[in-house]
């Protein structure tokens, strides 16, 4: 149709009927928070992994298009709504949870809380973990001060389990998982890239998860009881991770 044609028809009354371009889809997604040491990227930055169903959706897209992949290691768009309407950009580091979730870590939260422009759904729970974290607020924090005369034994039985699994899980690496746990009784052996057991003891009764060892939390960072996450001394996030990191908060 030439220009002059496209004209006539217009001051005719017509319209033409053009196809419009199909808008990305959202839903409500999850918000959560991980933390497991040496298999957290980047040192645990601040970052949001998530399932790669969800990856290329209205929910997580490269910055500036509709629903292009997100690249591992790059900013990535996402939205919490359903709507589409509640997005922010966020360092992507690599595929995790179940669909539905943006897992997050400690310093994500602890960075982005902070801040006074984030969406909305984000701010609502922030505000929700503030007001819960106040019930830790009067304990002594011993991953921030663990001088402190409540958290000295703590600490110190913290720090020698650390010392003690160190260099097994810097063994494990460099052998590589199967040679080294060829060498190793039942109870020595690692999984998951040396950083958990390999026989699961967690749970009550034992043997419903493997749990995350202590040589596998980073710097300052220290595993719980239950082997789930390393608690960090970010109290919104640690109290997030509930009884896993009570331990470190003393009345």
């Amino acid at each position: 149709m030439n220009f002059l044609r496209w004209l006539t028809l217009m001051a005719a009354g017509f319209v033409l009927a053009l196809p419009l371009a199909a808008q990305p889809s959202g839903k409500d997604m999850q918000i959560t928070v991980y933390s497991d040491g040496v298999s957290c990227p980047a040192g645990c930055d601040a970052h949001v992994v998530f399932n790669a169903a969800d990856n290329g959706t209205g929910n997580a897209h490269l910055p500036g298009t509709a629903n292009a992949t997100c690249v591992k290691d790059s900013a990535c768009r996402i939205c919490f709504d359903a709507q589409l309407t509640q997005c922010m950009d966020v360092m992507y580091r690599r595929e995790g949870p179940a669909p539905g979730r943006f897992d997050f870590t400690p310093a994500f939260f602890d960075s982005a809380c902070a801040r006074t422009d984030i969406p909305a759904r984000l701010a609502s729970e922030c505000a929700t973990l503030k007001a819960n974290a106040g019930q830790w607020a009067d304990r002594v924090n011993c991953i921030r001060e663990p001088a402190d005369p409540k958290c000295i034994d703590l600490m110190t039985r913290a720090n020698q389990a650390k010392a003690v699994d160190e260099p097994k899980y810097r063994k494990c690496v460099a052998m590589g998982e199967a040679s080294y746990n060829a060498s190793q009784p039942d109870a020595e052996k690692r999984a998951l890239d040396c950083a958990y057991e390999k026989t699961p003891t967690g749970g009550n009764p034992p043997g419903k998860w493997r749990k995350l060892l202590p040589g596998a939390c980073l710097p300052g960072t220290y595993v719980g009881p239950y082997g789930t996450d390393c608690c960090s001394g970010v109290l919104l996030v640690d109290f997030s991770l509930g009884v896993e990191c009570s331990q470190y908060y003393r009345k």
